[in-house]
């Protein structure tokens, strides 16, 4: 199989992502703005290049190879970084450049820091587009890549792998007990019998792992009841309002979303749980203008949390 990366035509490179991408001729076509006809010529060069078909019918689908699968990493990885080579030294004009940003958090800090930023960003730099993504099980490995300009993870849950990342705090959050406004059953403060016993909404983390609370509970030697378990804090709350059940949130979540939904925050008596969120980069975008306005915009909102203003719209 042919491999030699010195005979393709670089320019060859951007088609052949869309087609990895779009796994379709036209659909790639279009993403680029280019003839159905010239995207199938490409297509046909890609395959001689590397002895492969690329695309194949399945049924009335085209799929992906074998390895065209194991390109598509490769080729964004490539894309990524000729754009950070053509575009280093470049300064960054916030109010005339064009940018898309993508930022992988959590529903609770994409709530607390990351839309309150992005929409303070509208009026400053109209031409930056941010894309707000969940978090995944693979996320290391997307920030390795450049598919996420930046990550917010929390400290607590930090690997070696990831501590290998440029990363700086952006703030502390502590944890609260929340149940519904009318729910006066409870025994109050909640100690850790009483959290062993009383019915709770669990959130999973990503590929159903502990989060910080649970963490910080199972530390205690605290273990919950749960009947029922989530993937978010956000669905944690749904699932307690006016239900019997408890929930262990972060409070700057609780103080957005509690009143509304009619909840209270139950004392504990207990260690305080707090977590502290930070952000992680490549080390290939420490000195890049556009990232370093990104990384000081998302501090300064979450700089505003941390200190009780709430974020500018």
């Amino acid at each position: 199989m042919a491999t030699d990366w010195g005979r393709l035509d670089l320019n060859l490179l951007i088609p052949l992502n869309a087609l990895l991408l779009e796994r379709n001729v036209t659909k790639a076509a279009d993403r680029l703005v280019m003839g159905q006809p010239a995207m199938s010529a490409v297509l046909a060069k890609l395959r001689r290049h590397f002895n492969d078909p690329l695309l194949v019918r399945e049924g009335r689908a085209l799929v992906l190879t074998p390895f065209a699968e194991s390109l598509v990493q490769p080729v964004h990885t490539a894309l990524v970084a000729a754009r950070e080579v053509l575009s280093s030294g470049r300064s960054f004009t916030p109010a005339t450049d064009r940018r898309t940003f993508t930022v992988m958090a959590s529903d609770y800090v994409a709530g607390v820091v990351v839309l309150p930023a992005t929409r303070s960003l509208v009026a400053e730099a109209p031409g930056v587009r941010v894309t707000v993504v969940s978090l995944r099980a693979d996320l290391v490995e997307l920030l390795r890549t450049g598919w996420c300009d930046v990550l917010i993870w929390p400290l607590q849950l930090q690997t070696p792998e990831l501590l290998n990342f440029p990363h700086v705090p952006l703030f502390t959050d502590d944890f609260v007990a929340v149940a519904d406004r009318d729910n006066r059953a409870l025994v109050e403060p909640l100690t850790a019998e009483a959290l062993a016993t009383t019915r709770s909404v669990q959130v999973n983390g990503v590929s159903g792992q502990r989060v910080v609370s649970g963490v910080k509970l199972a530390e205690q030697g605290v273990t919950l009841s749960s009947p029922i378990a989530v993937e978010s804090f956000t669905q944690a709350l749904l699932a307690v309002a006016g239900s019997d059940l408890i929930t262990l949130t972060p409070r700057r979540l609780f103080e957005r979303l509690g009143p509304a939904l009619g909840l209270r925050e139950v004392p504990l008596a207990i260690e305080p749980l707090s977590m502290t969120l930070a952000m992680f980069w490549h080390p290939r975008n420490m000195l890049a203008p556009a990232q370093q306005w990104l990384r000081d915009r998302l501090a300064e909102v979450a700089a505003r949390s941390r200190d009780g203003e709430p974020p500018k719209s």
